[in-house]
């Protein structure tokens, strides 16, 4: 008697085994999903030359109440630059650095006109300066964040 429930407990495992690969295969045969732009790619990646670069003094205080390393002449104070980038872009960004390449200010772009390629920036909070702006003699180098 133990002989015959030997070949029926493989035949069973056997016909389940085939059921279920069959049952997955159906799962998976109409999995079909659409043209996307997700995963991994490779291509080249150009950057972009800022041209016309204006930097704007701030006309008044931002919070004249702060003095810890803030120049208390307005007019020394940058808050903000303008300048024109050779192909379009639609996120736009600036960074000003000192010698020591710390960040001290920086702020938004919009675009200038409706152009896509001229952009006006205002300040926001930077590490060592009020609202974004930063001391012009603190100034070494300016970063321009752009994407399309």
């Amino acid at each position: 008697m133990r002989l015959l429930t030997v070949p029926k407990i493989v035949g069973a495992a056997a016909l389940l085994t085939a059921l279920g690969g069959g049952a997955a295969y159906a799962f998976t045969a109409n999995n079909d999903v659409g043209p996307t732009y997700a995963g991994e790619g490779h291509g080249p990646v150009y950057g972009y030359t800022a041209s016309n670069i204006h930097y704007t003094l701030a006309q008044v205080l931002p919070n004249s109440s702060i003095t810890g390393g803030y120049d208390v002449d307005a007019h020394s104070d940058v808050s903000g630059v303008s300048f024109d980038l050779n192909e379009p872009a639609t996120s736009v960004g600036y960074v000003l650095y000192d010698s020591s390449g710390n960040t001290i200010g920086g702020g938004n772009c919009w675009p200038t006109n409706g152009s896509d390629t001229s952009f006006s920036c205002s300040a926001y909070g930077g590490s060592s300066s009020t609202n974004g702006y930063a001391l012009v003699s603190q100034v070494a180098s300016l970063g321009v964040i752009a994407a399309q």
